[in-house]
């Protein structure tokens, strides 16, 4: 009853806020000069720079302001009310990480500028323990985050397939400036740890010619005390820097270095289990060319590395877990007049070598299913690969535009692999907009999937391929598999779009087929009794459905926005089994409300419809809906300070769809500020 109380007051606090504003709010003259409208230009659906309204991908921009409108704990929280997104509603867990319409986070592709930033799914236990890669990053840095639902290999290659986040960050300014960050949040239970982050950028000249940029950021969760549902708390650190020199209008060269720790801290009184200790370190240069005649070129040397430093994971040769990854990336792109048509070219090229060492589960296989013992296996293993691309955007007509581009892939285990794409966007008025195409993309298996050595222990999910071959239960082992293919897909859309005078409404229906997919099966049973699963490219699966996105002013100062998520399939073909745990129907709905010029109020409602669970099982059983809100303001006390507070999941609802998903946060009280100077 405290609790109700509480909330209920808290609550009618921030009505009350809004109620004494609505006067002020209505007595504002409707003859406010019209606001001009601007582009919003993306980088990431093609070659080069489009305005979003033309970009041959579906996609969504979440802008800095988003990210400012509440506190800081992941990106996964902020990406969270995406169409077509599922997850980010947990701390820890398969239901921390962004997924794109209904494919398992490891289809999504993580960028920092267009530039790979690394992969730690590897270096834990099982990658889905480990969380994604979104937080290495200082979140007062991001201008912007472009979101791509669905198929990018052609231009970003494997990995891509179900989509593709790029985190944009803010250009080095003219003049000095700098912004720090504190943000708290309370659950309202005593079971689960608050989280608190601190965080602070500073960027500006040195000379005419010479511009750096850092940023740091610390975001502390204690540990949960429920030793049933609760997960563990961590401390992560990330220090961000550049520098850059532009001797000129043509050239730029950049020198970029970040490193980020990530620490998880055990739930007390939960025992043994596999923690973390991620340390990354990344270095990178790059050049820009603008040249007179309209060609630009990009040209990035960077290297990644990520570590587990947790004491678990070494073992008596002292090898460390870590995973490496340096990649060249050559753009080169150019207006050009073809037949009197014009053409957007983009050429460009990669090279990749990547290396990783997980001490727990590669190279550890001491014997085969049929008891002979192993030598000599392989600890560190490591790959290479390069890739060619091409993408032409051509203007048919000033309201047409078809997008045509491949990539050529040669990884070193495998096959050449080309992904084709073809795509086209129509104008028929300023306002109406339709688009679709047809892609192919693809996913390497990775190192750990590839080894003929490598074995990871399944009390679980990675065993149900074997309970219709009288599996007894009490754990298996899953082994990788030398002889796998890569994963190819075909991937459709078409949509449709309405923007003019603030209202706007979206609607695109997707389908990917996916062959070769990689899934578990069983290899034998040893001696000792021991059952052993492989991965084998013997599946096809599917996912389909409908995107829809609205938005409408209701006044001048109040604007209502949503989505909603159909989700008609996400399955296996063979067996039936879902593909990944997703809500048949999400539903987000948000009011944003500029009460004055100072203080801006919301409120988010997302409903997460039944979804299925138990993965392989033949018979599946679902979790239920839930539906969840928050409610926030943000009051500008002037140009260098804003202030926020709020309630995130307001009634205090537990989303639970599953163990190995982790579960929501009850309500969580929040408050925090940004100082500008």
């Amino acid at each position: 009853m405290t609790k109700r109380i509480v909330r209920s007051a808290l609550s009618l606090s921030i009505l009350s806020v809004i109620a004494s504003v609505t006067f002020a709010a209505d007595q504002k003259t409707s003859a406010v000069a019209e606001p001009v409208k601007l582009e919003t230009i993306v980088v990431t659906a093609s070659g080069q720079a489009v305005d979003v309204k033309s970009a041959p991908a579906s996609i969504s921009v979440v802008t800095s302001e988003d990210i400012q409108r509440q506190p800081f704990n992941s990106l996964s929280e902020v990406l969270s009310d995406l169409p077509g997104v599922t997850g980010g509603y947990s701390n820890a867990g398969a239901g921390s990480k962004i997924t794109f319409r209904g494919m398992p986070d490891k289809y999504t592709l993580i960028l920092v500028d267009g530039k790979r930033i690394g992969n730690q799914s590897l270096l834990g236990h099982r990658p889905d323990k480990v969380d994604q890669d979104l937080n290495w990053i200082t979140p007062d840095m991001i201008e912007r985050i472009e979101v791509i639902r669905g198929s990018m290999s052609t231009l970003y290659g494997s990995e891509a397939v179900g989509g593709v986040i790029n985190i944009i960050t803010k250009k080095i300014p003219n003049q000095s400036a700098g912004s720090a960050s504190v943000n708290y949040s309370k659950p309202d239970t005593s079971t689960r740890g608050e989280t608190k982050s601190y965080g602070a950028t500073l960027a500006g000249p040195v000379s005419d010619t010479v511009g750096f940029r850092l940023g740091v950021n610390r975001t502390d969760r204690a540990a949960d005390s429920d030793t049933d549902e609760g997960t563990s708390g961590s401390v992560a650190d990330t220090v961000n820097g550049r520098l850059t020199w532009a001797p000129n209008d043509v050239h730029t060269l950049n020198l970029d270095a970040s490193w980020g720790n990530d620490k998880s801290e055990t739930i007390p009184g939960a025992g043994e289990q596999f923690g973390y200790e991620m340390e990354r370190m990344g270095l990178g240069i790059g050049h820009e060319g603008r040249f007179a005649n309209g060609l630009n070129t990009n040209i990035d040397l960077y290297h990644n590395e990520i570590q587990n430093n947790d004491q678990s994971f070494v073992n008596d040769d002292k090898v460390e877990t870590k995973a490496i990854e340096t990649v060249l990336d050559l753009k080169a792109s150019q207006e050009r007049q073809v037949f009197g048509k014009r053409n957007d070219l983009t050429l460009g090229a990669q090279y990749k070598f990547e290396q990783v060492s997980n001490a727990s589960n590669m190279g550890n296989l001491g014997s085969d299913v049929n008891g002979n013992k192993l030598e000599n296996n392989d600890l560190e293993p490591d790959t290479y690969s390069w890739s060619v691309f091409a993408e032409d955007q051509i203007h048919l007509q000033d309201n047409l535009i078809l997008t045509l581009g491949g990539r050529l892939d040669n990884y070193e285990a495998f096959d050449l692999n080309f992904s084709p794409r073809g795509y086209l966007v129509y104008h028929p008025t300023d306002a109406w907009t339709v688009k679709g195409g047809v892609s192919r993309s693809f996913r390497a298996p990775n190192l750990r999937e590839r080894s003929g050595t490598s074995s990871t222990g399944s009390m679980g999910m990675g065993c149900s391929s074997l309970i219709s071959i009288g599996y007894p239960g009490g754990g298996c082992q899953m082994l990788g598999n030398p002889d796998l293919d890569p994963e190819t897909s075909t991937n459709y859309e078409i949509g449709f779009g309405y923007d003019q005078n603030g209202y706007g409404y979206e609607m695109t229906y997707f389908l990917s087929d996916i062959e070769d997919l990689m899934q578990n099966s069983f290899l034998g049973q040893a001696p000792d009794g021991t059952w052993y699963t492989t991965q084998r490219n013997v599946e096809e699966a599917r996912t389909s459905g409908l995107e829809m996105t609205f938005k409408m002013p209701i006044t001048d100062y109040l604007r209502f926005t949503g989505n909603a998520t159909y989700m008609i399939e996400s399955k296996n073909k063979i067996t039936g089994a879902s593909l990944l745990e997703t809500p048949e129907w999400t539903v987000n709905g948000q009011l944003l409300w500029d009460a004055t010029d100072k203080l801006s109020l919301h409120t988010k409602v997302q409903y997460l419809g039944k979804q299925e669970l138990q993965i392989g099982d033949t018979t599946p059983t679902f979790a239920k809906a839930y539906t969840t809100a928050d409610i926030g303001a943000n009051y500008n006390v002037n140009d260098y300070l804003t202030i926020r507070a709020g309630v995130q999941n307001i009634a205090g609802v537990k989303v639970d769809t599953g163990s190995d998903y982790g579960t929501s946060n009850p309500a969580v009280y929040y408050a925090g500020f940004t100082t500008r100077f």
